[in-house]
């Protein structure tokens, strides 16, 4: 420390010249002593010329000049020291200077005739003060006072330039670059040995980076109070902190000081010769958005901490608290895109990025994701987890919560913890539309851990179709959805749901099994099931899609169906008459249209003019499959047609008088176009045949 420095040098010279006058006080006849060197005090001195300008019994004039000046343990040389006492004593019982000058050069601090004054006694008490000196481009002073080999020591000094010291220390901080400091630091020490370090200190146009540029601050001002102490080889610091301008980026977070003062204030604990800083107790307050405080140890050569991180929360502010301070490290997570309200309190501890334990307080939470895939409105209670906390209970309650388009009704939970699982205490059925989610069993398994996951049993009383219909922007449909699950998992964004759901509806049933899904609340997130469709009324399923009236039943299935960002990208599907289906096959002129264009077909009949006499036309089968991969869809029908094209196959195959058959002639079409071709037929009221 550059003023560590200066305090050995002013007392290691009074001290050793003190040693020199006495000498010379018993030479009484002599006006001047030049000594090539001294050594003491761990100060070396070389060149030195002592003048008395006068030889009474006690000296009041002399002069003291030193070439060269090597600092105790070689922290220094100091030039050209001319030392003028126009009043003072030098006797074989003090030395004294009651009004000096003092002129020396040294890189760090330089005088022009600074004004000096000290006194050391016959006890070996020595004072020292001196003013109007540079200190790294600023005006300082200092004074000292030494008792019994214990020194205490006090500078101040105003501008001192941050810039002008890393110009010249090469011991500075690489990191600090610019900066203005005024400071009043007193310094209290043994011998050569500094033990105590205790100030105030204002910086301000403050600006720092390191190579990676993690770690950034501009123009930033800063107060700070400081105490440092050395006991044995440890040194035991206490420091409060106001940042009041500028804006400091600390990898990934920005914090702009210019908004709110920010500030940073505890206790840390250093070890001579180590690479760590233990964070006894370190508090950081923004009062817009959090009150925390936090305990580790740090290796600051490794720049990261060694033991698990305690993170108290006092206060914790949404949104301020969200878009300020969590969402620099949410970026490439599916919740960095909400609008938050609330607040919340309690304690958190952190192994590297994993909360392995945690107890906090819930205060009216609203979560509100922007991309409209979830959210939940007023979640207040407490939660936690982990072994510090093993025994406790934990209860909270929303008012409403959404899956993407389904709306979750209010709900109260109930946990309790123990060291290896968060488990619900009992069921809760959760509100979804007309019907409910029933939650039997609900368990949080290692919570905090790499191997965190989630296991449940639910059933879905049965939800209207029609309800979930409107939801989700389909055409309204009848029957209802139900289904139970025995053993649904979670884990990592990925869902796995053993058991089934079971639609009824159309006169039929849909069973969806294999359900699974993968990153799904992300931004792509990734479904995956089966489907199995068992004796649907064709009658109902036309008229609710608009597609032209078809009579009969319909069974079929969708195989390895999967879907990416909710964009269905490969499955196996068939839709087909029923082999004994004996219910009455008619289809419209619209169906037959329909099924034409879905198919890329034609109509076989006599004369397509002959149409417009009937209203609908009788068929022995109808079926139509499609197998998508690479955005293609490989088509097929009940049979291969007997035209001769072996890309044909029948789509419909006619019965009875009149009879009709629909042929598909391209067995292979892109995905979008089928997709618009389904929109475009499902849309189409009115079908006018020529």
């Amino acid at each position: 420390m550059f003023q560590h420095r200066w305090l050995i040098f002013f007392i290691s010279l009074v001290a050793l010249f003190s040693s020199v006058g006495l000498s010379a006080n018993a030479l009484n006849l002599v006006t001047s002593i030049n000594i090539d060197s001294v050594e003491g005090y761990g100060l070396s001195l070389h060149d030195i010329a002592l003048k008395f300008d006068s030889q009474q019994e006690n000296i009041t004039s002399y002069s003291l000049q030193i070439g060269s000046a090597v600092l105790p343990d070689n922290k220094g040389h100091i030039k050209d020291i001319l030392l003028q006492c126009n009043d003072g004593e030098i006797s074989k019982d003090s030395l004294a200077c009651n009004n000096g000058e003092l002129t020396f050069d040294d890189p760090i601090a330089s005088a022009d005739k600074a004004k000096i004054k000290f006194l050391k006694n016959e006890v070996g008490d020595l004072t020292i003060e001196l003013s109007d000196f540079n200190l790294a481009g600023g005006p300082a002073s200092l004074s000292v006072k030494m008792n019994n080999r214990l020194w205490r020591a006090r500078i101040k000094s105003n501008n001192v330039s941050f810039a002008k010291l890393k110009e010249v220390l090469p011991s500075f901080p690489e990191l600090l670059s610019e900066g203005i400091a005024t400071s009043e630091v007193e310094f209290i020490g043994q011998d050569t040995s500094l033990l105590e370090i205790h100030g105030d200190a204002l910086v301000r146009e403050l600006a720092f980076a390191n190579d990676e540029s993690t770690f950034v601050g501009e123009n930033v001002s800063i107060k700070l109070a400081f105490s440092s102490k050395r006991e044995l080889k440890v040194w035991r610091n206490k420091f409060n902190s106001t940042t009041f301008k500028g804006e400091l980026y600390f990898d990934p977070v920005f914090i702009d000081a210019n908004a709110n003062a920010k500030d940073v204030y505890g206790t840390f604990n250093w070890q001579v010769d180590s690479t760590e800083i233990e964070l006894a107790s370190l508090h950081y307050e923004d009062a817009n958005a959090v009150i925390l405080k936090l305990d580790t140890i740090i290796d600051f050569e490794k720049q990261q901490a060694i033991v698990p991180m305690q993170v108290d929360i006092q206060y914790a502010a949404f949104p301020d608290v969200y878009d300020n301070y969590m969402l620099p490290f949410l970026l490439d997570t599916n919740i960095s895109d909400l609008v938050t309200k609330g607040s919340l309190s309690g304690s958190m501890l952190f192994d590297g990025d994993r909360i392995v334990d945690t107890d906090l307080s819930l205060n009216y939470l609203t979560f509100e994701d922007n991309q409209k895939r979830f959210s939940i409105s007023k979640l207040n209670g407490n939660i936690g987890w982990g072994k510090r906390f093993t025994g406790k209970e934990y209860k909270f309650s929303f008012d409403s919560a959404d899956i993407y388009k389904l709306r979750l009704g209010a709900s109260q939970f109930s946990f309790s913890n123990d060291a290896q699982a968060l488990v619900l205490k009992q069921s809760v059925s959760v509100p979804i539309l007309d019907g409910a989610v029933n939650i039997e069993s609900f368990a949080v398994k290692n919570p905090g851990s790499k191997d965190q996951s989630t296991v449940m049993d639910i059933s879905l009383t049965p939800v209207s179709m029609s309800r979930l219909s409107v939801a989700f922007g389909w055409p309204e449909m009848n029957g209802n959805l139900a289904g139970y699950a025995p053993n649904v998992s979670y884990k990592q964004g990925d869902v796995d749901i053993q058991g089934a759901l079971l639609i009824r509806g159309f006169g039929g049933t849909t069973t969806i099994h294999n359900l699974s899904a993968e990153d799904l609340f992300s931004i792509t997130p990734k479904l995956s099931a089966d489907l199995k469709l068992n004796n649907l009324d064709l009658g109902s399923l036309t008229e609710t899609f608009s597609f032209g009236e078809i009579t009969g039943r319909l069974e079929g299935s969708i195989n390895n169906l999967q879907f990416v960002n909710w964009t269905p990208v490969a499955f196996d599907a068939w839709f087909g008459t029923p082999e004994k289906d004996k219910s009455r096959h008619r289809i419209s002129q619209t169906a037959v249209d329909n099924l034409t264009q879905v198919g890329n077909g034609g109509v076989n009949i006599l004369s397509k003019s002959f149409l417009k006499f009937f209203d609908s036309f009788g068929y022995d089968k109808l079926g139509l499959g499609c197998t998508l991969k690479n955005n293609t869809c490989k088509m097929r029908g009940v049979k291969k047609s007997t035209e001769g094209d072996p890309k044909s196959f029948y789509i419909v195959k006619g019965s009875g008088v009149p009879r009709i058959d629909i042929v598909g002639f391209t067995n292979e079409v892109s995905w979008p176009v089928l997709i618009a071709r389904l929109k475009r037929v499902v849309s189409t009221k009115d079908v006018i045949v020529n």
